[in-house]
C-alpha cells in the first residue's frame, strides 16, 4: 500500500496530478506494469471532452498492454429511478441517452491520438465487463449487503455522506436503492475487470474511492467476502486530476 502527493507527466500529454495511490507507486506506473482504465460516471461534470482526452493520453503512455475508457452507462438508471421518479424501463432508456455524449467524447479522444497509438485504447460499456467472475463477485457483495448489518451500515453511511443535504429529501427506500450503484461497482474496484483477454487492473479516477478499497478490505465484517471474491490478479488505484 502506498500513498503520495505527487505530480508526474507523461511525455507530450500535458500531465496529470497524482494525489493518492493504492497498491502501486509512480515508478511502477511509469514502468508500465499495469493496464489502467478510467471509469466514467455519465453525470459527473468533471468528465469533459478535454479531461477524457488528457486521461486517454496518460493511459496510453502508461499502459502495459492497453488503456480502457469504461463508460458506466446502465448504472445511471439507478439515479434516474430515484431522482426523476421514472420507472425502470424509462430510467434505462434515459441512462443510455445520457451516455451518448460520453461515448462521443471517448471516440473523439481516440481519434485525436497518433494513429499508431489508437489500438492501445478500448471503449468499454458496463455490459462488456459482466463475465462469470464479475457476476459471482457481485452476488457475494449483494448477499453481504442483505445479510450483514455492519456492511449495510458502512455502505449507506458512505452514500449518505456523498449525497450531502440531498439525503434529507429522499423517501423511504431511496437510499438503499442508491446504494446499489456502489454495490455494482465494488467488484470492479476491488478486482478490476477482464476484457478481450486483458486484465484492466489500475483504476484511475478524479476523486477518492479509498473507502471502497483500502478501508473496506480492512473491515472485519468484509473479510469473509473479500477472501471469496474471484481474482484476475493484483489491482491498484490512482486518484489523479488533469493539471490546469
Amino acid at each position: 500500500m502506498f500513498s503520495c502527493m505527487a505530480c508526474t507527466k507523461a511525455k507530450g500529454d500535458g500531465g496529470v496530478k497524482i494525489v493518492d495511490l493504492y497498491n502501486t507507486s509512480v515508478e511502477d506506473m511509469q514502468a508500465r506494469r499495469w493496464n489502467p482504465y478510467l471509469g466514467i460516471s455519465v453525470r459527473n461534470k468533471y468528465f469533459t471532452q478535454e479531461a477524457i482526452l488528457e486521461f486517454t493520453k496518460w493511459g496510453v503512455a502508461h499502459a502495459h498492454t492497453k488503456f480502457a475508457l469504461l463508460v458506466v452507462d446502465i448504472l445511471q438508471r439507478i439515479n434516474n429511478e430515484v431522482f426523476e421518479k421514472g420507472n425502470t424501463a424509462k430510467a434505462i432508456e434515459k441512462a443510455f441517452r445520457q451516455s451518448d455524449l460520453i461515448r462521443e467524447y471517448c471516440q473523439q479522444a481516440v481519434a485525436q491520438l497518433p494513429e499508431e497509438q489508437r489500438d492501445k485504447v478500448v471503449i468499454v460499456e458496463w455490459a462488456d465487463i459482466v463475465d462469470d467472475a464479475y457476476a459471482q463477485n457481485r452476488a457475494l457483495v449483494f448477499d453481504c449487503f442483505e445479510s450483514c448489518p455492519e456492511f449495510r451500515e458502512y455502505i449507506t453511511h458512505s452514500v449518505s455522506k456523498n449525497l450531502g443535504g440531498i439525503v434529507d429529501r429522499l423517501k423511504d427506500g431511496d437510499l438503499e436503492t442508491l446504494c446499489q450503484y456502489v454495490l455494482y461497482e465494488i467488484p470492479e474496484f476491488i478486482r478490476g475487470f477482464m476484457h478481450q483477454g486483458v486484465h484492466y487492473n489500475l483504476c484511475t479516477y478524479p476523486g477518492s474511492i479509498t473507502y471502497l478499497t483500502r478501508d473496506l478490505v480492512k473491515q472485519d465484517f468484509f473479510r469473509p467476502v473479500y477472501s471469496r471474491l474471484l481474482s484476475y490478479g493484483p489491482v491498484a488505484h490512482a486518484e489523479m486530476y488533469v493539471e490546469a
